[in-house]
């Protein structure tokens, strides 16, 4: 190991390039936005951060890509150039980094994945005493790397095995009520490291796809909100005859659900059951959804006692909204799913998955009955517009400006979300790809299409050119 690569500092200082710092995170295409030199960098401003909050330790963990390996090594390099400690969880889900800080004597750490993004991509997430940094705490984060604000140390490290852990934890609080067959897909990312004897131990018979670690992605992309990234997912649980197949992202923060007929279960259908499950026990407490999620999952939350909290979208924003509102139950359309029934209120799609099995084995019916209690609906899937990232969030003010929905009520805490008697529609920019993103939802097709139509023509007044994908 190089002196760089056990804790001293590095003399020459690389360029940082600015569009990596993310609203939710770091992220970037690996040898181009994102070296060992820069993440080194990225470590050492990380730990200095650390160290002026009164952090001295961090945990780190990282996922299964191919650049991973080195790139956690320059990281930690970094950490403990500015006088930081490591801990060091080596190939674990970005949940257990989580599950770290609430279970050990430290509460802050790291995690090196891109999550969802394709072979290409790597990142870092960043949480410190419980909460993630977001938004303008990544952007002081930059502004400290650049302005070259950053401690001089050497740092401790040592290692920790927390996988089996955290299968004890989880299996020690779930109680399954029937024994469940399941087909899992961990689509070759780091959740397979965990998955197959989490589930095992609780009882369940396991079936594994794609549960070995290869950073090629070889099988598809590990994105569980894709629906083609199912496919092979129904077809092995219904060849099979399983009650349900689970699907994790390339990080291990969201799940993705098919039923025993092979079906992909909407994200808002997944959040309804469980809003159905822990709702009822917190009387007049808030339960926090996000701007792309159905409108019927407010009323929901109000049936079972609950208090509707819509929020913007983003795991880090909604985990702080999770942290200021004590909620019991929070979740976002992309999937990401906060419990704090029983649970420490981070997102983690293993644990997700763990209470879902353990609602569907205390029913007397399949899975397929389990997720229907939104009604008859129509609504779109997420879709994208294709825009250059520097003009996306000015497009997005241009478009606001130019907004007008006669009758609905208007939200713009993440873009504009426009709620009508009988349906609703948003536009946001995203804050993960160059891209401007709409849904819809409606009581019947002819609502959808006559609220699409009313967000056609504002878009067309701002700007032409731009393909609407409806």
């Amino acid at each position: 190991m190089s002196d760089i690569a056990s804790g001293g500092s590095a003399t020459a200082k690389p360029n940082i390039a600015t569009e990596i710092f993310r609203a939710y995170d770091i992220r970037g295409i690996y040898d181009d936005q994102l070296d060992e030199k820069s993440i080194q960098l990225i470590g050492q401003g990380i730990g200095t951060e650390a160290i002026e909050r009164g952090i001295d330790t961090l945990i780190v963990g990282r996922d299964g890509r191919l650049s991973s390996p080195s790139l956690a090594k320059f990281l930690i390099a970094g950490v403990r150039a500015s006088g930081c400690n490591v801990v060091d969880l080596g190939i674990v889900p970005t949940p257990l980094v989580y599950f770290a800080t609430h279970r050990t004597e430290w509460d802050s750490g790291i995690m090196l994945t891109a999550s969802h993004n394709p072979a290409a991509y790597n990142g870092i997430k960043i949480v410190f005493k419980r909460s993630c940094l977001a938004d303008n705490q990544i952007q002081q984060l930059r502004l400290r790397i650049v302005q070259d604000r950053l401690l001089d140390g050497t740092g401790n490290y040592q290692n920790l095995e927390i996988k089996p852990e955290y299968i004890d934890y989880v299996s020690g609080h779930i109680q399954l009520k029937r024994p469940l067959k399941l087909v899992i897909d961990c689509g070759n990312a780091v959740p397979g490291v965990v998955a197959p004897a989490l589930f095992s131990s609780l009882g369940c018979e396991v079936e594994s796809l794609h549960c070995e670690l290869d950073g090629n992605f070889p099988n598809h992309d590990p994105d569980p909100t894709v629906k083609e990234n199912l496919r092979e997912l129904s077809e092995r649980v219904l060849a099979s005859g399983a009650d349900i197949g689970l699907a994790f992202d390339g990080d291990g923060d969201r799940l993705g659900v098919v039923d025993r007929h092979g079906t992909p279960i909407d994200t808002d259908l997944l959040l309804a059951t469980l809003i159905s499950s822990i709702a009822p026990h917190y009387p007049g407490e808030p339960i926090i959804f996000d701007v792309k999620c159905s409108s019927r999952l407010a009323t929901l939350i109000r049936s079972c006692g609950g208090v509707p909290v819509m929020h913007k979208s983003g795991h880090s924003f909604m985990k702080q909204k999770m942290q200021e509102t004590n909620a019991p139950l929070g979740g976002e359309y992309s999937a990401h799913i906060f419990i704090r029934d029983r649970w420490f209120g981070y997102d983690d799609g293993l644990y997700t998955a763990a209470r879902l099995l353990e609602i569907l084995s205390a029913k007397d019916f399949s899975s397929n009955e389990l997720f229907t209690s939104l009604g008859e609906r129509v609504a779109t899937p997420e879709l994208a517009i294709p825009v250059p990232e520097r003009h996306k969030f000015e497009l997005m003010e241009r478009i606001k400006a130019q907004a007008d929905f006669p009758g609905a009520v208007v939200t713009e805490i993440d873009g504009i979300r426009a709620d009508f008697e009988n349906g609703w529609g948003l536009i946001r920019a995203s804050n993960t790809s160059p891209a401007l993103l709409l849904r819809f939802e409606a009581d019947s097709a002819a609502i959808l299409t006559r609220i699409q139509a009313e967000f056609r023509q504002i878009l067309n007044q701002v700007e032409k050119s731009l393909p609407i994908p409806f």
